[in-house]
Parts: structure tokens; sequence; C-alpha cells
């Protein structure tokens, strides 16, 4: 791999030239912020700079980067223009709409991502939350006794008896609380569920290990401790965010919370998203201790329910993926057959057949999702996605990218512009058989105009 440097003078307007080298990819080396006149197909290698502390609260694995919806709305969109962000995820994109000037309209299936997007995008009483999580961390010492509300599968097995009593008195004392200081005290509470889990630390699902680190003991004091802790670094984090000029009157979340039926009265300049990785991560079973100790789900089945609404959802019933799908696309459609007969890879029993309906579902559920932003998108609007390029499943490779760019034109959408960008440090912490997966190398950015 071969990198040029690429350092932008922003007194002119030249044209980088891309160099192709045979066998090789060469990139363009980048330093903060990608160009607007960044050629056509080009490979990127950045170095970005220290983003500000709002981005990196909340639980959400894979997180985009600000860089990408920062560069695409800086060139296709004008200020006060109306972005749609129907993956929202943990509101990177929300937050460099907010900063540019435009109006957002956003979703997210996951209740937790809800949650994250709320508070990012509400402007609230900062030192009036900070002094009532003093209040509830100082009464909780004090309180001896709870009623349990919590259950689900696995619960002791993953929290110390202790720390559930203790996470179950913050819990409570929250919801005493003012309505509009809940929602930064229950994003606290969320990221204190995780740190006092029995998950080792950087774990992303939940599942047993072969060889895991040795778990501290904790008790109810440390989920205390914790708690203020992270109440502090989202106050901190608010205040700086707040400095900035965004007014959440620009604002809306849309009704409907799935990205295949957005809402009708939603009409938007351009789309600015990166939708989920296909066959990558379950988001609902990664952050489900969140989701069950906040109450965000009744129970194990409305939370796997949840899943199950999920775009590449796995949650499929043996009856479904016993049947071959075909998605009309005859490349794809050949790619589903050799994972379905296991052509490049055997996999334990049904899974071969669980992974090639997983990919239909998928490529089914994206082109509904684009149907719908088609027709939320004003005419020569833009719709910008950024993805894995390429996913390799039971050994074969799915051109993501190319797929999603081919469902899309075929209702309507055209290919204006496309650049991909090499993934540094991008790890994501789950078992992983990669002898039939594989890691993702580029995130591919794709602009469509509707026609």
């Amino acid at each position: 791999m071969k990198q040029l440097s690429l350092f932008p003078d922003h007194q002119n307007n030249e044209i980088f030239s891309e160099i192709n080298q045979k066998n090789e990819t060469s990139y363009l080396e980048i330093k903060y912020n990608i160009p607007d006149n960044l050629p056509n197909g080009s490979y990127i290698s950045l170095e970005r700079n220290s983003p500000i502390k709002v981005y990196s609260l909340g639980f959400q694995p894979a997180k985009t980067i600000p860089e990408i919806p920062a560069w695409f709305l800086q060139k296709y969109t004008t200020k006060n223009a109306v972005v749609l962000e129907p993956f929202a995820g943990s509101g990177t994109s929300i937050i460099e709409v907010l900063k540019l000037g435009r109006k957002i309209i956003w979703s997210d299936n996951n209740p937790l991502s809800q949650l994250i997007c709320r508070v990012k995008t509400s402007r609230l009483p900062l030192i009036d939350i900070l002094a009532k999580s003093q209040t509830i961390v100082t009464e909780s010492y004090h309180q001896e006794t709870v009623q349990h509300s919590v259950d689900f599968s696995n619960k002791d097995l993953w929290f110390q008896k202790d720390v559930q009593v203790g996470l179950e008195i913050i819990k409570s004392q929250i919801l005493l609380s003012n309505p509009v200081y809940q929602p930064v005290l229950l994003l606290a509470l969320a990221s204190t569920v995780r740190k006092c889990s029995d998950m080792n630390e950087g774990m992303i699902l939940a599942a047993r290990r072969s060889h895991v680190k040795e778990i501290p003991q904790r008790n109810r004091q440390d989920v205390f401790k914790y708690f203020q802790f992270y109440v502090d670094k989202i106050i901190e984090a608010l205040s700086e965010w707040y400095q900035f000029d965004w007014d959440d009157s620009d604002i809306q979340e849309v009704p409907s919370q799935d990205a295949r039926n957005l809402d009708r009265n939603c009409l938007c300049d351009a789309v600015v998203t990166s939708p989920p990785y296909i066959n990558a991560i379950d988001y609902i079973w990664a952050s489900k201790f969140e989701l069950h100790w906040l109450n965000l789900v009744k129970n194990n089945q409305d939370r796997l329910n949840l899943s199950s609404q999920e775009i590449g959802t796995e949650r499929i019933s043996s009856v479904e993926y016993k049947q071959l799908g075909k998605t009309g696309n005859n490349q794809l459609d050949n790619l589903i057959i050799e994972i379905f007969n296991g052509d490049k890879y055997k996999a334990s029993k049904g899974q071969n057949q669980l992974r090639a309906r997983v990919v239909y579902k998928y490529f089914m559920d994206m082109q509904q999702h684009f149907h719908s932003a088609y027709h939320q998108l004003k005419s020569g609007g833009y719709y910008c996605f950024a993805v894995g390029d390429v996913s390799k499943i039971c050994g074969v490779d799915i051109p993501v990218a190319d797929s999603l760019t081919d469902f899309a034109t075929n209702l309507g959408f055209k290919e204006v512009f496309r650049f991909h960008l090499l993934l540094k440090n991008r790890k994501l912490n789950i078992p992983r058989n990669v002898d039939w997966a594989g890691t993702i190398k580029h995130d591919t950015i794709v602009v469509m105009q509707k026609s």
C-alpha cells in the first residue's frame, strides 16, 4: 500500500491527481478535513483532528466519523437546508448538520440510540441536572432496600448481586426526579450499567469467551461512583456543545422509527447516513443490558422482537431461511446461492442457509428504505451513504456498496460521486471466525441525486 501526501490549500481550488498503481491501491493522504474538490473515485487515508466530546457520548459500535457528513453537507447542501438522517445511531451526522446551520430530521429504531440523540439535540439546564445527580448519589448511599424491577436472561451471570441493588437504587431515584433531567441521568446510568457489568473491558457483545480476564468484585458504591463520573462527563461534553450556535427548533424526530417506512411529512433537501453493516453486529444485542436496565424494553421477548425488526437482522426462522431468496440483481443472487450452498465455506448446520437469507433480507430492506427515502427527497436532492465496501460472508465477498447503489439507481437515483476511506483502528471486539468472515478495509461513500 502506498500513500500520497495531500494537504489542500484552501486559498485555491486546485484539482488533485489520483495515481493508480497496478495491483496496488494508492491513497491520497488527507489531513483533518476532506476537501470539496476531492477527485471522484479517490481512495483516501485521513488524519483526524480531536473531535469535540459530544460525539463520544453513548454506546454505539462502529460509529461513523464526522468528517464524512461534514464533507457532504458543505459540498451538496446550503444553509437552512433540511437534512434527513434515517439511521441516526449516536447522532454524529445530526451534530454536523446543526453545526453547519442546516435543519435535521432524524430517526433510529434502537431506543438507546433515540435516548442518546435526544440528549444531544436538547438544550438542558445542566447546572440543575448536575446538582440533582449529586443529591441522587448522596441519598443512594443511605437507601438500604429497593424493589427489583428488572429481569432478563442471565442477569445474575453478568451483574453481581450488590451491583444489581446499586443500579436499582440509582434508577429509582432518577425516575422520581424532574422529567427534564431524566434523559441525561438515564444516559449516565446506561454507561454505568455497561461499566459495572461483568463483561471484559471493551467487549461489545455479551457472550461467553474461552479466554476472559478476571472480573473484579464490585459493590453498590462502585455503581454510585461511576454514575456520578458519567454524569460529570456528559455535563462537560454538553457544555462544550452548547457553545456552538444551534437551535433545537431546527430538529425534528421522525414519528416512525422504521427507516423502511419513513413518515410521509418529512420532505427534505438531502439525506446523509451510514446504514447498518451487513452481517457485522446485532445492535440490539450489543445494547441489551442498557435496554433492560433503563426499561427501554419490557422483557426478553420484547427485546427479541425489536431485534427482529432491525435491517440486517439475524433473527430469522428456520422455515424462512431454508428458502433461497432472489433479489433480482443477478450478480448478487449468484453470490447468495454460493453462500446458501456453502461453495466457499461449509459452516455448521443451517448457518449457510441463514447467512444467505440475512444477505437477501438486508438488501430487500435497504431497497424498501431507498424507495421510502426517494419519496421524502425533493427533486434534485442528494442522498449520501457510507458503508463497508465489501463484506465476506461464508467465504463469499459481497460488494455491499456497489449492490446498494444498483438498487438505488433502479429506483430513480443517479450516482454522482464516490470515494473510499481507509479504515484505521476499526476493531469490533466480538467472537468472529476469520475463516468465513472478514474485516472491512474501506468505507465507500456514495453520493446519489434524485432525478
